[in-house]
């Protein structure tokens, strides 16, 4: 059985899908290569600082075998530490420590007088001293701390000499597990001290005790010990369970599943999903935009149909109520032309076939004009009207016509989203190069984060007023182009409840004699 000929692609859509094609390409594959390099600097700063905190801990691992050592030798001296606060002899406070000497090796008393053979350092705002045996008798060192007579006059020091290997292999476990978490300042980092593996090892790098087993010997970190326990070193190592060496087994596997992730889903489900959901963006902007149009159509032919019976039945009482519904029929016949108008702009703008014709126009003419054909509908809804418009502002460079649709545009808007405040200030100025134009209002606002999307097409900021004030979307659009059209911008500035002032800013004429003074 013969399968049917595929018609061929032509050309031009070969050359489209190409295009198409790379340029998901060559973003799927940068993106890979970011996410591969991401992922290599992430598990290196996991390794840094990892090492960082390990070398931390390596520190107050030695500061806590000091202040374990200083704990134990004030718990054992407390009672020489009374006699010699009593003014004890000697001897007496040589008896008291050897009967706490359980713990260590050999007691001993320093008088004040030959305390300069030792060395101090401060563990936790208390002395420690220790030295070594100036006779060599003894292999190992001496600590003491410092005791004080009746009226608190250093007395001498008191002490035993201890086995700091000894002492290390029985206190390792208690100082990790428990002496760390009761250092001031201690933070933890990435890793845990649940997770790490503590080792101190003798001058010649034998071990001599060790907390958990080593696994990730990358971030290895050593630190010295000093005071008593000099020649020792401590050596701080992530186990098989931290997280650095949890990332670093997933290195490899993150970057195969960010190349696998990349060609799948953004060869094939970016193009579609984009494509898919513009179309479907589209078609909501579609609906939205003909709910809107048709709305804004029936609403002021319905009121036109319905003030023309009331005349045409006669079904007014006096002269006053017959003007009131003429008003009604200009005002929203006034309504309707505008909507028309902006949909016809702004198809010609899209297209690029409305053509500007610009001119010097003076300020004052123009603001006149515009409020002269909108002045009925802000009377009939009760708007108090402030016109601030100096006479002699320089002309600006515009089409008279399309400018009067914007400021139409801006007052309408005015109108709609004002509530209790019916209050419109309308006011120029000129700057530099320019003229500004503004209409301020007292109505609801708009937030800080929709403030320029409302320049959008078919953009309608969900605001409270939104579901009984409709309209198109377009007229702020509008506006924009038209403006830009006229290599100016639209200012916004509004306050959510306080009210908004859209600010329109078009360069001055100026012609051949580089003057740009109304004439006179």
């Amino acid at each position: 059985m013969k399968l049917p000929r595929l018609p061929a692609i032509p050309g031009s859509r070969r050359r489209k899908m190409a295009l198409l094609v790379g340029a998901v390409a060559i973003p799927a594959l940068a993106l890979a290569g970011f996410a591969v390099l991401l992922t290599l600097r992430v598990a290196r700063e996991v390794e840094a600082e990892a090492s960082r905190y390990n070398a931390y801990l390596a520190e107050k691992v030695t500061e806590a075998f000091e202040v374990e050592l200083i704990t134990q030798l004030r718990d054992a001296v407390g009672p020489a530490e009374q006699i010699a606060r009593e003014g004890g002899p000697d001897a007496a406070i040589i008896r008291a420590l050897a009967t706490r000497s359980r713990r260590f090796e050999a007691p001993h008393y320093v008088p004040v007088d030959r305390m300069d053979n030792l060395s101090m350092i401060m563990v936790e705002s208390q002395v420690l001293l220790f030295g070594e045996d100036p006779t060599q008798r003894r292999e190992h060192p001496f600590a003491a701390v410092v005791l004080r007579g009746p009226n608190g006059d250093v007395t001498g020091a008191g002490g035993w000499w201890f086995n700091p290997r000894a002492f290390i292999a029985t206190s390792l476990d208690s100082v990790v597990r428990d002496r760390l978490n009761t250092i001031p300042r201690m933070y933890g980092g990435l890793e845990s001290t649940r997770n790490l593996c503590v080792q101190v090892f003798d001058r010649e790098g034998h071990e001599v005790a060790r907390v958990r087993e080593p696994g990730f010997t990358n971030t290895t970190r050593r630190a010295d010990m000093t005071g008593p326990f000099e020649g020792f070193r401590v050596s701080v190592t992530a186990t098989n369970r931290a997280p650095v060496a949890t990332a670093q087994r997933f290195v490899l596997v993150e970057v195969v599943f960010i190349f696998l992730l990349t060609a799948v889903m953004l060869g094939a489900v970016f193009v579609g999903l984009r494509y898919i959901l513009r179309q479907i963006e589209l078609v909501q902007e579609k609906s939205s935009f003909v709910s809107n149009v048709t709305h804004e159509l029936k609403t002021p032919i319905a009121v036109v149909k319905l003030a023309t019976e009331t005349l045409e039945m006669k079904r007014f009482r006096n002269p006053e109520e017959e003007g009131k519904y003429l008003r009604t029929i200009m005002r929203e016949t006034d309504r309707l032309a505008q909507l028309v108008d902006n949909i016809l702009d702004f198809s010609r703008l899209e297209s690029g076939k409305k053509m500007l014709r610009m001119g010097p126009v003076a300020v004052t003419d123009l603001v006149a004009n515009t409020l002269e054909s909108f002045r009925l509908r802000l009377e009939d809804q009760g708007f108090a009207l402030d016109v601030d418009v100096p006479a002699d502002l320089p002309r600006i460079r515009a089409d008279v016509i399309a400018l009067q649709h914007c400021l139409l545009n801006l007052l309408d808007n005015a109108v709609k989203y004002s509530r209790e405040r019916r209050e419109i200030r309308l006011f120029a100025r000129a700057q530099e190069g320019f003229v500004s134009i503004s209409v301020a209002d007292r109505g609801i606002g708009i937030d800080p984060e929709h403030q320029t999307r409302i320049f959008e097409k078919f953009v309608r900021v969900e605001t409270g007023l939104v579901h009984t004030v409709k309209g198109a979307g377009l007229g702020l659009s509008l506006v924009d182009q038209i403006v830009r059209a006229h290599y100016g911008r639209v200012e916004v500035a509004s306050t959510p409840g306080e009210g908004s002032i859209f600010t329109l800013l078009i360069p001055i004429w100026v012609d051949g004699s580089g003057s740009s003074r109304p004439k006179s």
